[in-house]
């Protein structure tokens, strides 16, 4: 029976670490539609799509599962927040792709976990030891390297939004954190995506350029796959610890960088690839030190610095 048992937990963490692949994957499609769309139309707009075109097949999911229960709301006025901050993040998530190669927009936003490591140890009061510390400023070693003037330079507006994008989406990681306290994954799940598609709705009316059927196809596939990658990703976390699923993550680099060849021919320079090497290990290892921090302690081994 322990021999089954633990194969089954085995085969559950491969099938999570397969559904985490395919979930990145999915959110890199996601951002090539976004990529391309963007060329025509604001990127109020294409926020909006982004959050409309999916809104359907999550409200499909959860009604098929019975859960619409587990849309109750118990924190509005965060939720509010959260949800004023993701329009305001996904709005600067568009103006970098647009402005920068794909390749070099993920290597900012991979700077993500560092910021949320610091903002965990400010708002959330969460402990943070020397070596998590140790990383992330080794991590933004990384930022800099990425962002000398042989690479990406400090100044254009490609760097900033995708610096903005990246602070946003870590406040509203942090805001996810709490709330995961009251609130059902269900209701942070549809109350984002709600959220990006009535206020990016709005805020498109005034910037809101036409759409023609050469945009279907893109719009399709930016539906189709926020929604299969939000699926996976969900399915994802049901079977894998998020310890070992986190890694796997930057896997989005590879998927950034055939992509980008693939429909702009766009290759990241070795600025580029080196710094965001630095940020992705910073990443991991501060994965790896949260989960040293929870494991449970033994008489041989204690973990003080964390």
């Amino acid at each position: 029976m322990f021999m089954s048992d633990s194969l089954f937990k085995s085969e559950n963490i491969s099938r999570g670490i397969i559904f985490m692949v395919l979930a990145v994957f999915c959110f890199a499609l996601m951002d090539v539609s976004m990529k391309q769309l963007a060329t025509d139309l604001s990127s109020y707009q294409i926020s909006f799509f982004r959050g409309v075109t999916s809104l359907p097949f999550i409200l499909g999911w959860i009604l098929l599962s019975k859960n619409m229960a587990r849309l109750k709301v118990i924190r509005a006025d965060l939720h509010i927040l959260r949800g004023l901050i993701s329009i305001g993040f996904l709005i600067t998530t568009v103006l970098t792709l647009r402005e920068l190669p794909l390749a070099n927009a993920y290597a900012l936003f991979f700077a993500a976990p560092l910021t949320i490591t610091l903002l965990s140890a400010i708002v959330l009061k969460e402990p943070v030891g020397k070596y998590r510390y140790t990383a992330v400023v080794v991590g933004f070693i990384g930022v800099l390297v990425m962002l000398n003037p042989k690479a990406m330079g400090f100044a254009s507006i490609g760097v900033i939004a995708g610096l903005l994008s990246m602070l946003g989406y870590s406040c509203s990681m942090i805001l996810v954190r709490y709330l995961h306290r009251t609130e059902t994954s269900e209701a942070l799940m549809f109350y984002f995506i709600l959220s990006l598609s009535i206020g990016c709705g709005f805020l498109s009316i005034f910037h809101w350029e036409t759409v023609t059927m050469a945009h279907a196809p893109w719009l399709l596939l930016l539906g189709v796959s926020g929604a299969i990658g939000q699926y996976l990703l969900t399915e994802a976390y049901r079977k894998a610890p998020p310890s070992i699923l986190s890694s796997f993550e930057y896997t989005a680099m590879i998927w950034a960088i055939g992509l980008g060849y693939i429909f702009w021919s766009e290759l990241p320079s070795i600025w580029v690839l080196v710094g965001s090497a630095i940020v992705i290990g910073s990443g991991i290892y501060i994965s790896h030190r949260e989960t040293v921090r929870k494991a449970p302690a033994t008489p041989k081994v204690r973990h003080v610095n964390d």
